[in-house]
């Protein structure tokens, strides 16, 4: 959760099952009240629960307006990785890991400022995959651009979009100062995030990208 001047926000809920932690966290902690439910991506364990919260709350939806037709009936397809493969499953066992609703959306751009936080499009893992910084509060949350499960890296070719674009993305952070860093995927870092991030890219430079990154 994510509060500033400009409203309260709950970035990438997580998954459909998840709704009901969401909601008494929300319900316990701010008293129902929330303005935005703003997505990093349209993956189903960040976006699953957003619909449902959505009308719980009377928040409304933001979502990068290349990741918005992903969350529409008749939605684009993946390609043949671990979520296009999860769309060629059975409606019904699909319904489990694809989260489809019709709901009106804002629509993000890089640049754009939504509840204090600035979108930085880093497409690649989805084609819009956003990142959220606050100068203001030293802060960015990263969704999948990069993920710090194992230490910081970008996610594996199976669940990107375009993997050569994924391994690009995090360019994007070059110039940013931020002391926290919150990451979808790993622990968050707390302190001198930046350095953490900017040691990442410093070493993706030195080493040649594998033939996989072509795809």
């Amino acid at each position: 959760m994510y509060r500033s001047d400009e409203g309260l926000a709950i970035i990438d809920p997580g998954y459909t099952g998840s709704v009901r932690a969401v909601l008494r966290f929300v319900n316990e902690h701010v008293r129902g009240r929330l303005d935005w439910v703003i997505l990093t991506h349209h993956h189903i364990d960040h976006a699953g629960a957003a619909f449902a919260l959505c009308q719980a709350t009377g928040a409304r939806l933001a979502v990068h307006r290349d990741d918005a037709p992903y969350l529409q009936a008749g939605r684009p397809r993946n390609r043949m990785t671990l979520w296009g493969i999860a769309e060629r499953l059975p409606a019904r066992l699909a319904s489990y890991v694809v989260s489809t609703a019709a709901a009106e959306s804002r629509l993000l751009d890089d640049g754009d400022i939504i509840a204090g936080l600035t979108v930085v499009h880093g497409p690649g893992h989805t084609p819009g995959s956003i990142c959220l910084h606050s100068a203001s509060e030293s802060a960015l949350f990263l969704g999948d651009v990069l993920n710090n499960e194992r230490g910081i890296r970008t996610p594996p070719w199976t669940v990107n979009h375009s993997h050569r674009r994924a391994r690009l993305a995090p360019q994007r952070l070059e110039a940013l100062r931020f002391e926290r860093a919150y990451f979808g995927h790993g622990p968050s870092i707390l302190a001198g995030a930046d350095r953490y991030v900017h040691d990442f890219l410093t070493r993706r430079r030195l080493v040649p990208a594998p033939a996989i990154a072509q795809r």
